[in-house]
């Protein structure tokens, strides 16, 4: 049987939501035991929102969509931290562990007793992590944080949009996702320190810094150059045509960058225009730049016949980088990803009324101990005589007595569900492209799956 990359590791995780739960949940993949914490009292904001089948009924807690993608294969140890009893229980599992990871203010962990110096005496050499909005040091450390304002502090949202527009925030809470794959790195590195010195380490983790690593452009213009970047939407400095253009269907588009006259060329032959070839508007990447407008008006017209997976084809058999703009649907159901194995299928655990689904597995790939998903995030709370019994070696009694106090549990004692808004209601506004009711058939045949 192969071993995992990190058997043996084992993370304390207290997080919420996405940057410290998305971390783990790699290490978890790639063999680390990750014990999550969690609370009868105050739910993490993914178990009471997004649900299967949009279901609020019963233990809708334990059918949260998100809570899912973000929590598999993880332990569930629900304590009711406001005890002291929960407290002693938190820090004698630190005791065992090697990494303690959360994603609180630094007024809750020091409420709980659980800044480095307090874990450091009950396990001189943890390694903690602390994933914050801004950092623990600086005039911004105390700040509230969201992705929408770490995106805007990071210096992303100052470059992102039209030309002549105002900043344009991500979908997606994108700095949460980079604070993730930077503590998963954070987190390696600092145990591989320990393997050779036998010392842990304070991680401080500041997502909005994380973000802006990856944006050093319009910092490195500025310092080099002394210019401040505008928004640019699609568009590049040197390659025309650069964009996105509508394809055949609805919402269906691709994306291109032309970056020469060959390329240039090969567009025109692909698309059936050989005659812009000789247009001078479009003669060299110059006069190309120069006419982008007009570019993109022709380049619309031309391209919005053509079926956008063709199309790509079409152009990258001759060299053109031209990509299809996948949506959810076309992602889980491509081909190249699935031939990659990028997508696996999990049981739900009974009771659930989910069935077995696909779940976007890891972005690398490793030949001799490859990760899995072994099992689906855990329901509230399922693990915890385990962990009680089998880490702490807690007796039948003790763990007993902790339920009847109320310290552990396995339901929420205000259960309340943010009732989802209707697919109808979301077409309405525009949240949404399309819904489609037969989704259900669509994954099963796509994947093997029973009806």
């Amino acid at each position: 049987m192969v071993r995992l990359s990190l058997e043996g590791v084992r993370v304390v995780e207290f997080g919420q939501l996405i940057a410290i739960p998305f971390a783990t949940k790699l290490l978890a993949d790639m063999g680390a035991e990750v014990v999550r914490i969690e609370s009868c009292t105050r739910l993490d904001g993914y178990r009471v929102s997004g649900f299967y089948k949009n279901d609020t009924s019963g233990e809708f807690w334990n059918r949260a969509v998100n809570f899912y993608e973000q929590n598999r294969n993880k332990k569930s140890l629900t304590l009711d931290l406001a005890q002291e009893r929960a407290r002693e229980t938190l820090r004698d599992l630190i005791a065992v562990s090697d990494v303690f990871a959360e994603n609180f203010t630094p007024r809750v962990v020091r409420n709980f007793g659980l800044e480095y110096q307090d874990l450091r005496r009950v396990r001189p050499d943890i390694i903690m992590v602390s994933s914050t909005g801004y950092g623990h040091t600086g005039p911004w450390s105390g700040f509230g944080a969201i992705g929408y304002g770490t995106e805007a502090a990071s210096g992303l949202s100052s470059v992102t949009g039209y030309r002549d527009g105002p900043p344009t925030i991500p979908e997606l809470p994108y700095a949460d996702y980079t604070a993730g794959e930077h503590t998963v790195f954070a987190i390696m590195a600092a145990l591989a320190h320990r393997a050779m010195t036998g010392r842990g380490q304070f991680i401080d983790i500041s997502q909005t810094q994380t973000l802006s690593a990856t944006v050093p452009e319009p910092l490195m213009d500025f310092t080099f150059n002394g210019r401040v970047q505008g928004r640019a939407g699609n568009r590049d400095d040197i390659y025309a045509p650069q964009g996105t253009y509508p394809c055949l269907g609805d919402d269906s588009w691709i994306s291109m960058s032309i970056r020469s006259d060959d390329e240039w060329a090969s567009l025109c032959g692909v698309l059936g225009r050989d005659e812009w070839i000789d247009d001078r508007r479009f003669a060299s990447s110059l006069s190309r730049a120069k006419n982008h407008d007009a570019l993109d008006e022709v380049l619309a017209k031309a391209t919005s016949s053509r079926e956008a997976r063709e199309l790509e084809a079409e152009l990258q058999a001759r060299g053109v980088p031209a990509g299809a703009v996948l949506d959810g649907k076309a992602l889980l159901f491509d081909d190249h990803l699935n031939e990659r194995g990028f997508f696996e299928v999990v049981e739900h655990p009974s009771g659930t009324n989910i069935p077995p689904l696909p779940y976007a597995s890891r972005p690398w790939k490793f030949d001799k101990t490859p990760g899995s998903i072994r099992r689906a995030a855990p329901t509230l709370g399922e693990h915890n005589f385990e962990v009680l019994r089998d880490i702490l070696g807690m007796s039948e009694s003790e763990t007993t007595a902790m339920e009847e106090a109320g310290i552990i549990g396995t339901e929420p004692t205000r259960p309340r569900a943010t009732v989802p808004p209707s697919n109808e209601l979301l077409l309405e506004q525009g949240r949404i492209v399309r819904s489609e009711p037969d989704f259900e058939e669509q994954v099963n045949k796509r994947f093997g799956l029973s009806q």
